[in-house]
């Protein structure tokens, strides 16, 4: 592609050259710019950026503002530097003076042109009204056009005028001289030939794919076709229609092009909308962790590329969704910025609850209460669970921390119980021997019997799954007991005794429930007596009668039944201050 073709391509797609870049690359592509490129030739590209970083500075100030006033400041009190923006403006500003100085040389120099090509006009009209040989008067016409063709451009509000009276004179020269015909026709030949090769190039241009290339080339061809002298009369009517035509043909061609441009233009602009209207459906007020953050980064990014591969729109709404998808990306990156803003937080306050867990777990891992610290570490471990997530960097080393506390803890309980269990074994091995000592006497004595149930109370628990020897004991005692002369409520006393001392050894909590049992039966005992001494009331006959007989037995058992409830709770109340 040549230069200038380049440049059409670069002036064309100048949002799409610009429209991804951070402040800072904006400001030194401005720099190469200026440093590499005509002043006068990089105005669009000037203005793109200008607009863009001042934009972006703005939006950048507002945003701090609004945090600022939301933290409890003053807007009077706002102060806020950006040391980019000072940066741009030298540019801009360097870019701005040039600029006017360049613009203005080239008027002071356009219109030296002008008046250049006003005494040129003037020295053409002189020679038409000279007395000179032909000899003399023609070399110096055609001195005088050449100097016309070196003289640079004028004012272009000077452009037209300037040129018909220059066409006129020069026409004028030649029909008042009436130079002889073959000097005027070989000049005629001449500017045919200088003509026709314009058109020529200008049909080329009808097959150069760069339409508005080829249209700048056209408007180059116009103003040396308004700089070539006349042809004969003959050829002049139809050359300018030939070149007119072209002109004609380039024209539709360019508003075909143009046509197709607005277009695709069309097509572009919907799909930036989608993108901007998918990103907007998203809630950020539900995204709430950060997976579903992460996952939402990554389809911001790809609608961003997406954005960056359709290209440049030349569309009346372009700026206009440019600054929707803007906005759309400041409103997510301000979301997400406060999201991770407040995790931060509420992280290092799960960190603050954690240690506290620690602290806690510390202070209880060396207890010897081994059955209740379980249920508290247990429960400390069940919080650690409930308590979110800390700072990666902390998470490893807390987690060993409590682990360690928890695992001294268990591993000591562990060890004890261990030994607990080996020491139960060695009790049931005692009290079987003891069992089968106790069942090897035909005959035992009170006293002999109360040192058995003392010395089976001083062995201990046995494992909780070889308790049935508890019970086996139990038996044989109550038959012992059946067999000695003593008094039956004293004995049932004694036997209950050690019976809730044996329960004693494996539930600490038996006081408690035997009560709770106890008085249970003593309130059925009492309300069944009570409804045996009613029913006696009603019944009339003699004492003698074996229903009175019947009834009177049963009231005095449950007579008996209370005494001895009330007894056995006399002696639970008593064991339970021992």
């Amino acid at each position: 592609m040549d230069e200038k073709n380049a440049e059409t391509t670069e002036n064309l797609s100048v949002d799409s050259l610009y429209e991804n870049d951070s402040i800072e690359q904006l400001i030194r592509k401005a720099k190469t710019l200026l440093a590499e490129k005509d002043v006068l030739s990089i105005k669009e590209h000037m203005d793109y950026i200008h607009k863009t970083v001042l934009e972006e500075l703005n939006a950048e100030k507002k945003e701090r503002l609004e945090v600022f006033i939301s933290e409890g400041g003053s807007e009077i009190d706002f102060e806020y530097n950006q040391p980019l923006r000072d940066a741009f403006f030298d540019v801009y500003n360097q870019y701005r003076r040039l600029r006017k100085e360049r613009k203005l040389a080239i008027e002071k120099e356009q219109q030296l042109n002008f008046e250049k090509k006003k005494s040129i006009i003037e020295s053409i009209k002189a020679l038409a009204q000279a007395e000179e040989s032909i000899d003399t008067t023609f070399p110096a016409f055609k001195k005088l056009q050449y100097e016309w063709r070196e003289v640079g451009n004028v004012p272009r509000s000077e452009m037209n005028e300037l040129y018909k009276s220059y066409n006129f004179y020069v026409e004028a020269f030649y029909d008042y001289l009436q130079i002889n015909k073959e000097l005027r026709d070989l000049d005629f030949k001449k500017n045919q030939s200088e003509k026709e090769r314009l058109i020529e190039r200008a049909n080329e241009l009808l097959n150069q794919d760069d339409v508005v290339g080829a249209m700048r080339q056209l408007q180059t061809l116009h103003r040396k076709w308004k700089e070539i002298g006349p042809v004969v009369p003959e050829l002049r009517e139809p050359m300018w229609e030939s070149f007119s035509n072209v002109t004609k043909a380039l024209h539709e061609k360019r508003d075909k092009y143009e046509q197709e441009l607005e277009e695709i233009s069309k097509e572009r602009i919907a799909i930036k909308k989608n993108i901007c209207d998918i990103l907007e459906s998203i809630d950020l007020g539900k995204i709430n962790s950060h997976k579903q953050w992460q996952k939402t980064i990554t389809a911001l990014n790809e609608a961003n590329e997406k954005y960056k591969q359709v290209g440049f729109t030349k569309h009346p709404e372009n700026d206009a969704v440019w600054e929707r998808f803007r906005a759309i990306n400041r409103t997510f990156h301000r979301a997400k910025n406060t999201f991770y803003k407040n995790m931060k937080k509420e992280q290092q306050d799960n960190l603050a609850a954690k240690r506290l867990l620690i602290d806690k777990a510390e202070a209880l891992k060396d207890s010897n209460e081994f059955k209740q610290t379980a249920n508290d570490l247990k429960k400390l471990q069940q919080n650690w669970k409930k308590t979110g997530p800390v700072p990666r960097k902390e998470s490893d080393a807390i987690w060993e921390t409590f682990r360690s506390a928890c695992d001294h803890f268990f591993n000591r309980m562990k060890a004890h119980y261990n030994e607990v269990e080996k020491d139960l074994n060695e009790h049931f091995e005692a009290k079987s021997a003891l069992l089968e000592e106790i069942k090897s006497q035909k005959e035992i004595g009170r006293e002999e019997l109360m040192i058995y149930l003392k010395r089976w109370k001083d062995i201990g628990q046995v494992p909780r799954d070889k308790r049935s020897i508890e019970f086996e004991w139990n038996d044989l005692v109550d038959k012992a007991f059946s067999k000695i002369d003593m008094d039956k409520t004293q004995s049932a006393l004694i036997r209950y005794r050690a019976k809730v001392e044996g329960m004693l050894q494996n539930d600490e909590k038996t006081l408690e429930k035997e009560s709770r049992f106890l008085r249970k039966k003593l309130d059925e005992a009492k309300r069944e007596l009570t409804q045996l001494e009613e029913n006696m009331q009603r019944v009339s006959g003699s004492k003698n009668s074996p229903f009175v007989k019947e009834a009177m037995k049963n009231i005095r058992h449950r007579e008996e039944q209370i005494d001895l409830a009330k007894k056995k709770l006399a002696l639970l109340r008593e064991m339970a201050k021992s």
